[in-house]
């Protein structure tokens, strides 16, 4: 599944002419050196046919350069071959299409690893609000969700503070450090409020298909996660790595700078999100997909029994509505 920067123009029929051309293009050229090796050999054994094809140049030198323009031409403007299995997304938005797609199945399976699934959220309130409006399919629904432990001090995201002057450094030159205030505004804007809401999706697709078999856990890592992954049926993996920015955040009548985890932007390169399918007819690619499901299944374990002291999230698991 590829995706095209905004902005972009959509490819019309010229462009899909263009790709088709270009596909052929080899074939093609396979075909003419095989036509001209056959007539090479035909040549030299009738000797007829040989003297009348060298009489009208076919042989000679013309037709030697016009085979050379087209394999020229093939080399030069044929696009690279696409791996099977491999998705570059320019944008968020890009996943609400592998997310639907992965609410077809009969066993829906979503994995996570990020700071406060925000963007999980996101991602999953159409799919969530179509299994709350209608008889489904669906018969299994698994959620297992990892989250950053907030309660203890993280540098990232963290506080931003002028350097003294007696460190020696340039001038502007700012410290990050642990911020209580930050990590705080982060787990009641975000981890807690996201969790909330999920659950009472959730519990709003129970009332209206309570059939489904409905799991829901959320584990808290000690680790501060470079990216978010997102694994759906253990079949196809996205991961969008996190950059870091200056941010200017207010929490409760005070304002301060911190030192953000930034969604990994357009700016930084054309690809923001990359995925693997492990269907790929690609083994390299199938490898890749793989070795991201078994870190996160490696993780998923080990939190099993590693637990916080002082949880953010109290009942990390989603309970069946009492009637």
């Amino acid at each position: 599944m590829s995706s095209r920067r905004p902005g972009d123009d959509s490819p019309g029929g010229f462009e899909h002419i263009r790709r088709s051309l270009s596909a052929w293009k080899p074939r093609i050229v396979k075909w003419l050196l095989a036509f001209v090796a056959v007539l090479g050999i035909t040549a030299e054994i009738i000797e007829p046919l040989g003297n009348a094809l060298k009489g009208q140049g076919f042989l000679g030198g013309s037709f030697a350069a016009f085979i050379a323009l087209i394999l020229f031409d093939a080399i030069g403007d044929s696009d690279p071959e696409e791996v099977s299995g491999v998705y570059v997304l320019a944008d968020l938005d890009d996943l609400r299409a592998p997310v639907m797609e992965a609410f077809e199945a009969r066993r829906v399976t979503i994995d996570f690893s990020g700071f406060s699934m925000q963007t999980l959220l996101g991602l999953l309130m159409a799919p969530l609000n179509k299994l709350a409006d209608e008889k489904v399919n669906v018969q299994r629904l698994t959620l297992r969700l990892t989250v950053a432990h907030l309660n203890l001090p993280v540098s990232l995201p963290g506080e931003l503070e002028p350097a003294a002057e007696s460190d020696g450094l340039p001038p502007g030159t700012l410290h990050f450090k642990d911020s209580p205030t930050n990590r705080e505004r982060m787990r009641d804007k975000f981890t807690l409020s996201n969790w909330s809401e999920l659950k009472r999706l959730l519990s709003l697709v129970h009332d209206k298909n309570p059939h489904i078999i409905i799991s829901c856990e959320v584990r808290e890592s000690p680790h501060i996660p470079e990216r978010k992954l997102y694994i759906f049926n253990e079949e196809k993996v996205f991961s969008v790595p996190y950059g870091i920015r200056e941010n200017q955040v207010d929490w409760r009548g005070e304002s301060f700078k911190i030192l953000d985890a930034e969604g990994y932007g357009l700016k930084y390169g054309k690809a923001r999100i990359i995925g693997w399918d492990q269907r790929s007819n690609s083994r390299s690619t199938r490898d890749i997909a793989e070795h991201h499901m078994e870190w996160h299944r490696n993780l998923w374990e080990r939190l099993e029994r590693i637990k916080p002291e002082h949880p953010v999230i109290t009942d990390p698991k989603w309970e069946r509505p009492a009637r």
